[in-house]
């Protein structure tokens, strides 16, 4: 039983609402009709993306942390997932500057599942420090405190292109973010260890990035 809603974040994609279920606070994420699109061709879009998001979640949630799945719907396009109770890693990492490095062992965890984010910032990603929380706790024991949310753009992908493209967007976020953070982005790349052969291709994509 519902007894109550928080109105919290409305994107371009999504609405995202805090509910009391049960006395246990859960975050429902609803996917929004777009009055521009033919309305039949918005609810298969709609419904696609609620279901490609459901999946790429469950099949992360093997490598990192993120949000457990509570129940979805796809006709409704709506996802009710675990509220965490956390802080954005931007707000912390200028203070916390290691968390750089398991950054990026996270993000490569979740490249070598085939796993391609789609938006990667510091503002999507959580840091859960304390929790009262047995499964939360031994959840963070075991993958660490670092939760990964907002897979909405997210797809699954093995390609080089696709992954180093991934951490090219997230450097030029990262760097505009935390330009106060000495060595920061280095840090995130030594954790994601990448070979030679990705380092050029990043470096290829941010040449192509900068003449067009």
């Amino acid at each position: 039983m519902v007894n109550q809603i928080k109105f919290t974040k409305k994107g371009a994609e999504a609405e995202l609402t805090v509910q009391i279920i049960d006395g246990e606070r859960v975050l429902l994420k609803k996917r929004i009709p777009k009055g521009y699109r033919n309305k039949t061709l918005d609810a298969q879009i709609r419904k696609k993306r609620t279901r490609g998001e459901t999946k790429l979640l469950r099949e992360v949630s093997v490598v990192v942390n993120v949000p457990k799945i509570i129940r979805v719907d796809e006709n409704l396009t709506e996802i009710v997932m675990e509220y965490i109770a956390g802080v954005e890693l931007k707000e912390v990492l200028e203070k916390n500057p290691l968390l750089c490095i398991e950054v990026g062992e996270k993000i490569r965890k979740i490249h070598d599942r085939g796993i391609i984010h789609g938006d990667l910032t510091t503002s999507n990603i959580l840091f859960v420090e304390k929790t009262k929380n047995k499964d939360l706790l031994e959840r963070i024991t075991k993958k660490g405190p670092l939760f990964f949310i907002d897979f909405g753009l997210g797809f699954f992908s093995d390609n080089i292109e696709d992954k180093a493209t991934d951490l090219v967007v997230f450097k030029k976020t990262f760097n505009a973010t935390h330009s106060g953070l000495s060595g920061g982005w280095e840090k995130v790349m030594k954790g994601y260890n990448p070979d030679s052969s990705f380092i050029e291709r990043m470096r290829t994509i941010e040449k192509r990035a900068r003449y067009h």
